[in-house]
């Protein structure tokens, strides 16, 4: 994926910015880790697969999302 992408809801087209990737063997999930415009403070986890042509993001579970998070705040990711 690009560093800018474009997220289609129900407002309308967003622009996205993409921080960083990461996949964890214990879900075998690829995660894309992005900000939306207008929303800076914020941080975006999804599931996606890099080989989908669609892109199409999905929603991570809460169990999914603490072992993301503590991925990210390990000093082994650094």
């Amino acid at each position: 994926m690009s560093d800018l992408f474009y997220l289609d809801t129900d407002e309308g087209s967003i622009g996205c910015h993409v921080i960083t990737t990461l996949y964890l063997d214990e879900y075998q999930h690829h995660y894309l880790i992005y900000e939306m415009d207008g929303k800076p403070e914020e941080v975006f986890v999804s599931i996606y697969q890099p080989d989908d042509d669609m892109k199409v993001l999905l929603d991570v579970q809460e169990k999914e999302l603490e072992s993301v998070i503590q991925t990210l705040e390990s000093e082994e990711w650094i």
